[in-house]
């Protein structure tokens, strides 16, 4: 029989060898050069590869590099074993909740296993050893690089009395429904990795050199291959079909043009500035590509911008796409419904039910309901109102006029002496755009349609999608976030509505992190003699945030451009209206096109349709459509991520959030919002729920996917602590540190240049 050290596979020919692998469960690819599960959205199931015939493991031993695991969330496992022809005997590594679990099953009970916090870098590779010889014990090994190997347990062999002919396994579960559960990696079974790529090791070694003292640091991290979902090279016949290509050359019905397109790719693999210049643009005056070199940048303070990923986007040709693009069309037949209305609406009821028999997979949580639909799905996200307590209070200053910032429900912040008004005009509801298709071709090549767009007259708080769409439609990202930390920092001791017991800006309602060395009053790390300000004060907190987002956008643009590409959802639409019109076929999943005919959104669109007669685009919120850069990631939503991790790592984030507010029906007014979940809102819930908003807006708007913002909030929170670790690096101050919590639900702190879960 053959030793278990004998399966060698490092997965580099895409595809599923069967004389090694028998492959079960559900979608599991080998492309990339290695193995990637991607479990179904809101499904339980058990996807993974057991080995074709069985291997003795004594003497011997079974490796794996662990790339990347599912999403950190009850419910989701990986789990790497060999297990006997009866699998009641196995030894195993299982990741699940943040933990790496050792140990072996036998019928007649479990040894104790051994359980370690999971570092994804330090665990990067699992090993099941045996030592063999008179004794017979197992060694479950671990290691960063696959040299240097670490013992977490010792053990009897079992195996070997009761199984000598073992299986061998890799897999991903999802034991209970699970929203967008993520995406495991598996590669090079008992082989050394394969040498990376010579591009990606030269920026890992450049940006250490360039970052000096701080790279240190970041040099130890290991960057993961960047790797798309490769929808360029899947479609033979079609040209680009399923990648982002507004302002290149198109024919008359909208696909790029082959020859345009490689001008692109040409720029992006060459990297050279000139080589931008001569992109082939539609004409010239087609809108110019935004920054496609800014994710070259190099940063000198925090990951670099090449230095973190995202895992390949849904394929163009998915029933993920599909149904993500079907939550996008509802939100689009119900930009208008106002949000307190969503209980009775009838739209929104029969969205509902939509998306739960005809969308499943659209990566929100299923089943979809009231308090749910349309929402995130981190902490927070769908606890009270929809709209973010931060996008409508003010703060109080009993000093202020009446209806003009004395009270919160007056929706007006302090900026020191002036005020931003939460209230904005909004875009005229009823008008959509790109759903007549010369209009929506000309968008496609680039022509200039921004500012045909048209306002009420009436400032109104965000009470609709539409209203929402029109804020993130002008906003620079930081807007929001610079606002919320107006509000923080200046809401006097008070109920956060009405009255106030303190002064704005001094006697402080909302605490500052339990680790800022000179907040909150009265605790072990409150200074006698000092208060904080280019350090643990205001300008720190503001100078952090500006810092943030730029450096989270140049990673997302580097996503975007040099490794997804992935298209615009109003150009999915126009490979819809293509379809159904019998212009041409497209390799597009039924689903989309089944409700658009004869399901639930046939009544809205198509011939007869209520609101988008004779067109299945879909409904844009904006007049020239999405920007001229690509989908994934999300450059408002990674912004968004990384901003509220600032700003958790600032303020204490269990604080409650007093007497919510709800806009009223028409948006003119604040009302006080007092269901069930009133008294469960808090400052870290809101935050988190500020960013879902202004990343779902740009969805609401027809702009973005549901997995941009899926996956883009982790990105910019993963920047923001990179940039806290090293910032932590230079403080004078003895035991200061952030704490905060993450969008898995793991609270970690972070000084001296460390990151430490916190139990």
């Amino acid at each position: 029989m053959a030793k278990a050290s004998t399966l060698v596979d490092n997965f580099n020919d895409d595809t599923i060898d069967p004389g090694k692998w028998i492959p079960y469960g559900g979608p599991i690819r080998e492309t990339n050069g290695r193995i990637e599960i991607r479990p179904t959205s809101g499904a339980v199931g058990t996807y993974g590869l057991l080995s074709s015939s069985g291997y003795d493991l004594l003497d011997s031993h079974f490796s794996v590099e662990v790339v990347r695991a599912l999403r950190t969330t009850p419910g989701t496992e990986i789990l790497v074993r060999a297990r006997g022809s009866d699998p009641s005997y196995s030894a195993f590594f299982r990741i699940a909740d943040g933990i790496l679990v050792c140990g072996q099953t036998v019928p007649w009970g479990t040894p104790p296993p051994v359980s370690v916090p999971y570092d994804p870098q330090l665990h990067r590779w699992l090993r099941l050893r045996s030592t063999g010889g008179v004794n017979r014990y197992l060694e479950w090994e671990v290691s960063a690089d696959g040299c240097a190997w670490e013992t977490v347990l010792h053990d009897y062999d079992y195996l070997y009395y009761y199984a000598s002919s073992v299986l061998l396994e890799l897999s991903a579960l999802v034991t209970q429904p699970v929203a967008s559960p993520g995406v495991a990696v598996f590669d090079n079974v008992n082989t050394p990795e394969a040498r990376r790529a010579r591009r990606v090791e030269e920026r890992r070694l450049s940006a250490r050199d360039v970052r000096v003292a701080a790279a240190e640091l970041e040099a130890k991290l290991r960057a993961e291959e960047h790797a798309n979902n490769d929808d360029e090279a899947s479609y033979p016949g079609y040209s680009f079909i399923g990648n982002f290509s507004k302002s290149l050359v198109h024919d008359a019905l909208g696909d790029p043009d082959p020859v345009s397109y490689g001008t692109l790719l040409r720029a992006l693999e060459s990297r050279d500035p000139h080589d931008f210049e001569e992109i082939r643009l539609a004409s010239p005056t087609a809108l110019k590509l935004t920054n496609p070199q800014s994710g070259l940048a190099f940063d000198l303070e925090g990951p670099d911008a090449q230095a973190l990923t995202q895992p390949p986007a849904p394929r163009f040709d998915s029933d993920v796409a599909a149904h993500e693009a079907g939550e996008l069309y509802w939100m689009a037949v119900a930009r208008d419904v106002p949000f307190i209305s969503y209980g009775w609406d009838g739209t929104i009821a029969t969205a509902i039910n939509s998306l739960n028999s005809e969308f499943p997979q659209f990566g929100g949580t299923v089943p979809v309901t009231v308090q749910n639909v349309f929402r995130g799905i981190y902490p927070g996200e769908q606890v009270g109102p929809y709209v973010s307590q931060f996008l409508l209070k003010g703060n109080v200053d009993p000093r202020k006029p009446a209806g003009q910032g004395g009270q919160a429900v007056d929706g007006f912040i302090s900026y020191g002496s002036r005020t931003i008004d939460q209230r904005l005009f909004p875009a005229v509801p009823g008008v959509d755009y790109l759903i007549d298709f010369p209009w929506w071709l000309q968008a496609q090549n680039g022509m200039d349609k921004r500012g045909m767009d048209s306002f009420d007259t009436t400032r109104r708080f965000i009470h609709t999608l539409r209203d929402g769409t029109t804020f993130v439609h002008f906003d620079q990202v930081l807007d929001a976030y610079y606002n919320a930390a107006w509000i923080l920092m200046s809401e006097p001791m008070s109920d956060q509505l009405y009255s106030a017991t303190g002064r704005p800006q001094i006697d402080l309602e909302f605490p500052k992190n339990q680790g800022n060395p000179y907040d909150p009053p009265g605790t072990a790390m409150d200074s006698r003699t000092q208060v904080g300000f280019a350090t643990f004060g205001p300008t720190h907190l503001l100078q952090v945030l500006g810092e943030v987002l730029g450096r989270a956008l140049r990673a997302v643009w580097f996503q975007k451009w040099f490794v997804h590409r992935r298209l615009r959802p109003e150009e999915y639409g126009g490979r819809v209206h293509n379809h159904l019109t019998g212009a041409r076929t497209y390799p597009l999943h039924s689903s989309i096109l089944k409700s658009l005919e004869g399901g639930g959104l046939a009544p809205y669109f198509g011939q007869g349709g209520e609101r988008f007669p004779y067109s299945y685009l879909l409904p844009q919120a904006y007049p020239e459509g999405a920007p001229t850069h690509p989908a994934y990631g999300a450059g408002h939503a990674t912004g968004s991520g990384a901003l509220v991790t600032i700003l958790k790592a600032f303020f204490d984030e269990t604080t409650p959030i007093e007497n919510p507010v709800v806009p009223s029906m028409d948006g003119t007014a604040l009302l006080a919002y007092t269901d069930w979940d009133a008294g469960a809102m808090t400052v870290g819930g809101e935050l988190n729920k500020l960013a879902g908003n202004i990343a779902l807006f740009r969805n609401a708007a027809g702009v973005h996917w549901r997995s941009d913002y899926t996956e883009s909030l982790p990105l910019g929170e993963a920047i923001a602590i990179g940039l806290l670790q090293e910032m932590s690096l230079g403080f004078n101050e003895d035991d200061a540190y952030f704490q905060l919590t993450k969008f898995d639900g793991q609270t970690i702190r972070i000084f001296d240049g460390k990151v430490v879960a916190v139990a």
